[in-house]
């Protein structure tokens, strides 16, 4: 193989089907996170045609504090365009507010604009429970939260039965806690627009978004008779980072809705987790707006007649302040996927009668395919063109608390995503799921070899792609890099681990698309850096990628 000189730019990590996850951490940490940050949640309704009526129910931030998370709301502001007919404060069963407002006889576009400050504190210390498994003596305000409902289905029999088979070992809530959330991380697969949000489609299928990783943690948990309930409300796209062995973890979310959970625990209250990333706490960079017993009691709605205006919601975030104090005290093994967690030492019950043993099977590796001698396509090639804001029946519509994820690739930062293969293979192309916004120059592919868990030199060149044959368009498509002329042989890779890094000459403005967790492989197979050769940062998702070959 040839050995690159200079290959500094855009990079990311290919995971391949035959590549078996190597890694499962818990990371603990101690410090804490304070941000004070300034919103606008700006929110559209597209009239092309007249209205005679449209109403639309939106939730506010809310104010809060638990052990480890607190949220502090001022300066907040809403506008209308034009004025609404009505506005009514709404204030629900569990304490949330929402507005409430119509329009009537509507000719033009809707514009709402929620502006506020939010002060969020996220503290990671120890923490001690005795709360000992199974609970009881839940209160009448608590056990509210293990009601099963349409979407969060405790008492099917499926839900039982795995909730029983994680939770049997347990000693503590904690250590219930942790073997459900655990499982739910290593089986349930990131994707976009799921056509459905509840538990039992979640444990079904393995897929879902954030809805559904909340959703059928929450089943798991109340079927083992642990209250919780799913939180709604606003993430926000700004970098922070957790030292790790040999570098940083870097914690990346797209911004917009987003959904999470919080945890009853009788000796501690309620405590924030996001089953995607974090345990017992949120970082500041989660803006809580409400609480429910599922996702039904936290999005916003609307209806109109005689048909429903196209909806758009952005949102900005200006950090005014923003401190990172984080040391890492020590890991555990398990999820897959890194998950951050400061520590809560749990003091062990003993049962009054001993329980024999219940060992939960981890499932079959995955096989890989027969060997099969011709083209091969693989990769993490799943990805939506175009991320539905709302879901829409009949005349209503509700928010879906899916963004975009992409990063800016031709930025000062380099991204790498890795993949591996266990046959000699000719690679024809790769392909990157990308979205071109301006510029100039071109864009091209570097394939390199692994060196110690990173990036190394050796490696191949794509051929040039100039931005100007990509044709401007909405949403996220592939890009084809060919690595050899029509006529002419394509370079050979042997079996081993490859990393492909994007690279681009010009003024090039392209964002690629990625998929939040690391899924596709362990969670040291997607690094950045400056421009450079260190490759310091580990990434917590996997960019969206595809390789052609003959084996």
């Amino acid at each position: 193989m040839k050995r690159l000189s200079g290959i500094y730019p855009l990079c990311f990590l290919l995971i391949l089907i035959f590549y078996n996850p190597a890694h499962a951490k818990t990371l603990i940490l101690d410090g804490d996170l304070e941000s004070r940050i300034k919103t606008s949640q700006q929110i559209s309704f597209d009239v092309q045609q007249s209205v005679k009526s449209l109403t639309f129910k939106f939730a506010l931030p809310t104010e809060f504090s638990n052990k480890a998370t607190s949220q502090g709301v001022d300066s907040l502001n809403i506008k209308f365009t034009p004025e609404p007919v009505s506005v009514v404060d709404d204030i629900d069963k569990f304490g949330n507010r929402f507005k409430k407002v119509r329009w009537e006889n509507l000719r033009q576009s809707v514009s709402v604009t929620v502006s506020f400050n939010a002060s969020i504190r996220a503290e990671l210390r120890s923490m001690d429970s005795n709360a000992p498994f199974p609970l009881s003596g839940i209160s009448g305000n608590d056990a509210v939260f293990l009601k099963p409902t349409q979407m969060v289905q405790s008492d099917n029999e499926e839900i039982i039965a795995l909730s029983r088979k994680l939770t049997g070992n347990a000693r503590t809530t904690y250590d219930a806690v942790n073997a459900v959330l655990n499982w739910v991380a290593d089986n349930v697969k990131y994707v976009y627009n799921p056509p459905q949000y509840d538990a039992m489609y979640t444990l079904k299928t393995g897929k879902g978004n954030c809805q559904n990783f909340a959703h059928l943690s929450m089943a798991l948990l109340r079927a083992a008779g642990i209250p919780s309930r799913i939180v709604g409300g606003i993430s926000l796209k700004r970098q922070w980072k957790v030292p790790v062995e040999n570098g940083y973890l870097v914690q990346d979310m797209g911004q917009g809705g987003h959904a999470w959970m919080e945890i009853f625990f009788p000796d501690l209250g309620w405590l924030s987790y996001d089953p995607q990333q974090s345990r017992q706490f949120t970082s500041t960079r989660h803006i809580k707006q409400t609480h429910g017993l599922d996702s039904k009691d936290i999005n916003d709605s609307w209806s109109a007649s005689p048909y429903l205006p196209n909806y758009n919601e952005n949102i900005e975030a200006v950090f005014t302040n923003d401190e990172t104090n984080i040391k890492l005290r020590a890991s555990k093994s398990a999820p897959v996927a890194y998950i951050m967690s400061n520590n809560l030492m749990a003091k062990t019950i003993a049962p009054e009668k001993p329980l024999p043993p219940i060992i939960v099977k981890p499932e079959p590796p995955v096989k890989p395919p027969p060997k099969k001698k011709g083209i091969v396509e693989f990769g993490n090639m799943e990805f939506p063109t175009l991320v539905d804001a709302y879901q829409t029946v009949g005349n209503v519509a509700t928010r879906i608390l899916d963004k975009e994820t992409a990063e800016y690739v031709t930025s000062r930062y380099v991204y790498a995503q890795a993949f591996s293969i266990e046959d000699k293979m000719a690679m024809h192309t790769v392909s990157l799921a990308m979205r071109k916004f301006g510029g100039d120059g071109t864009l091209y592919v570097d394939v390199v070899k692994d060196e110690d868990g990173r990036p190394g030199l050796s490696g191949e060149r794509s051929l040039l792609v100039p931005l100007s044959s990509i044709k401007p368009r909405p949403g996220y498509y592939w890009i084809d890099f060919a690595f050899a002329m029509p006529n002419e042989p394509s370079p050979v890779l042997n079996p081993g681990r490859y990393w492909i890094i994007i690279r681009h000459s010009g003024e090039a403005i392209v964002n690629w698309f990625y998929i939040p967790g690391n899924s596709f492989g362990d969670g040291d197979d997607t690094r950045s850096t400056v421009k450079g050769y260190k490759w310091e940062d580990l990434l917590n998702y996997d960019f969206v990628f595809k390789v052609r070959g003959r084996i």
